[in-house]
């Protein structure tokens, strides 16, 4: 039986980094050694396979066509190991969380520091993005998104219903009420769902025509109009969940005879099973049941 090769692995570390610096310097300060030392490190490699990786001139090195060829090989090997040991050190002491922008500014970055107490020693990475027809969640150790009623969840878990309900700037109301009851006919509406869906469905729910909805301006998120609705420009088909400080402060009021209903979910996904990630899932649970 042919003896096989015996490698040093850290030597094959070392030829990846020079390989991708195309320095001995920079590599060695990337490694914390000195060029010298990387220099031994290559020929070491060099001598226990038979082969030539680098052309050597003054102060620069370029790859040969079988150092080029063994790099494209052993470069994403490498990668997958040096991931993999920083998602073993994460998850301990980091998590990485993606949700929609809105869900994160309004509810879940706010509410972070209650985590904290809870679980000192974990950072939490949150990471944003549109709720607009996102089809996945990225490599993230929890994922949060939204669901339509009637979408397919299977795999997620739920977090919390979207129950919504028009709200309003009081300025508006009472800029528009002069001593009546104010009709939804009344006030602009602002847009911040693709195609009206949520406003359709509401006036579909209860029986009001679309045709006495007005709309004043639209918005690729529930925040930018949130933000747009406490400035008095219209009013908010809003989640619950995102207007719990507007509406505790004043800043936003319900408008009068229109009560929630349910439009669809929001669910989470582990992605890893870490004692921290089970810890922020347990969290965020309890987090949602104490504002219902």
């Amino acid at each position: 039986m042919q003896e096989r090769h015996r490698v040093s692995l850290n030597a094959v570390r070392v030829f990846a980094i020079v390989a991708r610096t195309g320095s001995l310097t920079a590599a060695g300060a990337e490694l914390g050694v000195t060029s010298g030392a990387v220099s031994h490190q290559l020929k070491k490699l060099e001598d226990e396979l038979g082969v030539s990786f680098f052309r050597r001139g003054n102060n620069t090195v370029s790859l040969t066509d079988m150092g080029r060829r063994f790099y494209e090989e052993v470069a994403p090997a490498i990668g997958l190991i040096e991931r993999s040991a920083d998602a073993l050190y994460r998850d301990e002491n980091e998590i990485s969380v993606h949700a929609t922008t809105s869900l994160a500014l309004r509810w879940l970055i706010p509410s972070l520091d209650r985590f904290r107490v809870l679980c000192p020693k974990v950072r939490v990475r949150v990471e944003t993005s549109s709720a607009r027809g996102i089809p996945a969640i990225p490599d993230s150790d929890v994922g949060i998104r939204y669901f339509r009623t009637g979408e397919e969840a299977e795999g997620w878990e739920l977090l919390a219903r979207d129950l919504r309900r028009p709200v309003v700037s009081p300025v508006l109301l009472a800029r528009g009420n002069h001593g009546r009851e104010i009709a939804v006919a009344d006030v602009p509406a602002l847009q911040c769902c693709v195609g009206n869906w949520d406003w359709k469905l509401w006036c579909e729910t209860f029986g009001i025509p679309p045709a006495d909805l007005s709309f004043a301006h639209a918005f690729d998120t529930d925040d930018a109009a949130l933000h747009a609705c406490v400035a008095g420009l219209g009013m908010v088909l809003a989640p619950t969940i995102l207007t719990a400080r507007e509406t505790k402060s004043g800043a936003l009021m319900i408008l009068p005879g229109h009560q929630p209903f349910e439009t669809g979910t929001y669910r989470y996904r582990r992605c890893s099973e870490s004692r921290a990630v089970r810890q922020f899932c347990a969290w965020m649970d309890t987090e949602m049941r104490n504002l219902e």
